[in-house]
């Protein structure tokens, strides 16, 4: 008779109107329907009798419940139906060991049910949640670790025939359940509480034994590179998608894309930055849902042409030519050796080089002695150019005119 007068507010029992869970579980209709039933079963973990959830997340998936209470699933930031992360969707046993966080909560039922209570009255399960959080989406390990970025709503297929299994399911074609053979090995042999506690769970020991064989970018030994390279970018990914990805490791300096190539490169201001980027996102970068790959970029070869012009003349002359160095041809007609021209006469270095003659003057062009220094005027006359009053105009073309020229001596000498 007594049981019929318990308060289960003061008894521990959990009310809710909403489940805790994960975008997978949840399944992909937005206008799912729940069954919630109160105090509907005890929880996997705690005990505790809680409201329990009912849904199924999808046309050809199986029905799905919640198995453990919030409180449970709060202390650890998990999913009340697959007990996995929430932030990553990985199992607790890889986060603890990503984030170096030890297991707080006892495993026997009087310390984890004190401690419980504790947490709840001192609002310290909304705090870890949050922190949990927070350190998942920073950390480094957990970003490479990190399964597909869209829900894996393949999860949520039904179970294998246990009658078709043994030969005798009677329903054919409309049997909900997946006519397969069961899959044997480690994986097949999972448990709640392992799972939860983060202790022999087989799926995390397969995903922390992939992560110790995962290749890493060693960064290159030049300290002055700082840009990395970005392979398979999609045809219409812009500036920005790229950027996107990166940002959050440091400052971005510049985003130059290839498109013919389907490459871009991206520069940090910092080689700290670009250091933590290439470990973070090695092999777990996605541009508008397509994988791409990371590499260091490598350093230009010395003397390389500078983008957006013609590369500097010999001797500092951008362009040009200067005495003291060889003279390359920039053109074909300018090289002697070239076929059609002159026969060389002479071999040995290029001209201006120790050990062979200027070139003429006036060739390449030089100056010679009888041109005028650039923008000097033209003499007075010439060219239209202005004439001072009484200076002498240019000589007309033709003989001089008679008497223009010097006065002749009269004939037989001249009178004394």
């Amino acid at each position: 008779m007594t049981d019929r007068y318990r308060d289960p507010k003061e008894e521990g029992w959990e009310r809710s109107d909403f489940p805790i869970l994960c975008e997978t579980c949840l399944g992909p209709n937005p206008y799912v329907r729940m069954q919630r039933m109160e105090f509907g079963g005890a929880c996997h973990i705690s005990g505790r009798p809680y409201t329990v959830f009912r849904w199924q997340p999808g046309p050809k998936a199986r029905f799905k419940k919640t198995v453990v209470c919030q409180e449970v699933a709060k202390a650890k930031n998990v999913c009340q139906c697959c007990l996995l992360d929430l932030e990553t969707s990985l199992p607790v046993q890889v986060r603890d060991q990503a984030l170096g966080v030890e297991a707080d909560i006892p495993q026997s039922d009087v310390g984890r049910e004190f401690q419980l209570k504790q947490m709840e009255k001192s609002g310290e399960l909304d705090e870890r949640q949050e922190n949990y959080g927070k350190a998942a989406a920073s950390n480094e390990m957990l970003a490479r670790l990190r399964r597909n970025r869209e829900p894996y709503y393949k999860r949520n297929e039904a179970r294998t025939c246990t009658f078709w299994v043994k030969g005798k399911c009677t329903r054919g074609a409309e049997c909900p359940y997946k006519h397969e053979m069961p899959r044997t090995g480690p994986l097949s042999k999972q448990n709640m509480k392992d799972r939860y506690y983060g202790v022999n769970d087989p799926v995390a020991e397969k995903i922390l034994g992939r992560a110790s064989q995962m290749p890493s970018l060693e960064p290159p030994a030049d300290p002055t590179i700082r840009t990395l390279w970005v392979g398979g970018v999609p045809e219409d990914a812009n500036e920005g998608d790229i950027r996107d990805q990166f940002y959050g490791y440091g400052e971005v300096e510049n985003v130059h894309i290839l498109r013919a190539k389907r490459c871009a490169f991206v520069t940090y201001t910092m080689r700290t930055a670009a250091e933590s980027a290439a470990k973070a996102l090695a092999g777990k970068v996605y541009v508008k849902g397509e994988k791409v790959v990371i590499n260091w970029a490598k350093a230009k070869p010395a003397g390389a042409a500078p983008q957006g012009g013609p590369p500097p003349g010999p001797g500092g002359a951008y362009g040009g030519y200067a005495q003291g160095a060889p003279a390359p041809a920039a053109y074909p007609s300018m090289d002697p050796s070239a076929m059609g021209s002159a026969p060389v006469r002479a071999h040995g270095p290029p001209a201006g080089v120790p050990g062979r003659p200027m070139p003429p003057p006036g060739m390449y062009g030089m100056p010679a002695p009888w041109m005028r220094p650039p923008g000097a005027m033209p003499p007075p006359g010439m060219y239209g150019a202005y004439r001072p009053p009484g200076a002498p105009g240019p000589r007309p073309a033709g003989p001089p005119p008679a008497g223009a020229g010097p006065a002749a001596a009269p004939a037989g000498g001249a009178k004394q």
